[in-house]
This record gives structure tokens, sequence and C-alpha cells, in this order.
């Protein structure tokens, strides 16, 4: 069987990056995916999954953090989480300050255009027999 070579980044059609960085490709009907009727009840049974799993979480999340917070008030059992939870609460911040960062340095934005740089390296270095 023959190899199949894809190209989906034409050297001779694509546009100069604005930041000097690889070529963006340009818009090209021929590779925009055909209509799918489908596509409107699976994205709403996808949205309705996604935000009631993420509601149970959070509400997994705050009974959780309530009663932590209980717990270390009462005498019963005063001190048994300190650590792990400190540590918990750490992590989570870590995590919530570099989400914030991402999203205001624009790291959320052209989401899209990493892997028109990966094709286009790529198809560079066949060019050039590496």
């Amino acid at each position: 069987m023959a190899p199949v070579e894809l190209n989906l980044v034409p050297v001779g059609s694509a546009k100069a990056a604005p930041s000097g960085g690889a070529p963006a490709p340009s818009h090209d009907p021929a590779f925009d995916p055909a209509p799918d009727p489908a596509r409107g009840p699976r994205r709403w049974l996808f949205w309705t999954v996604t935000m009631l799993g993420l509601g149970g979480a959070g509400v997994a999340f705050v009974y959780k953090i309530a009663e932590f917070l209980f717990t270390m008030g009462s005498t019963e059992v005063q001190g048994f989480a300190d650590v792990p939870v400190t540590v918990y609460f750490v992590v989570a911040t870590g995590w919530l300050c570099l989400l914030v960062w991402c999203f205001l340095s624009g790291k959320f934005t052209d989401l899209e255009r990493a892997k028109y740089d990966f094709l286009a390296k790529e198809e560079e270095y066949e060019r050039q027999g590496q």
C-alpha cells in the first residue's frame, strides 16, 4: 500500500504571520467540513452533561469544604486534616493563578494556530530533507 501524503497547509497559499512566526494558512472552503445535521442535538447533549457534571462536582466541593470547616470548630477530631487540606488549598490556588495568568496573557486566544504552526514546520523539515 502506498503512503498517503496529507498536506493541509499549501506553501503557495499561506499568508505571512503578523508576529513573524510560521505562515498562517489562508482560508480555503475545501478544508471546511460538511454541515452535520446531528451536530445541534449532540452539542446540546454535550453541554447539558458537562454542566450537570460541573454542577455536581461544585456541590460536592462546597459540601466537603463546609464539612471541613465544621469539623475544625468541633473538639471531636480537631486537626485531623490540617496539613492535607492546607496543601490542597495551596495547590488549588496555584492552578487558579495559572488559569488567570493564561486568560490575562491571551493564551486562550487563537487556539487553532498551534496546529497550523506545527504542520508548517513539519512541511519545512520535509522540504529540507530532515
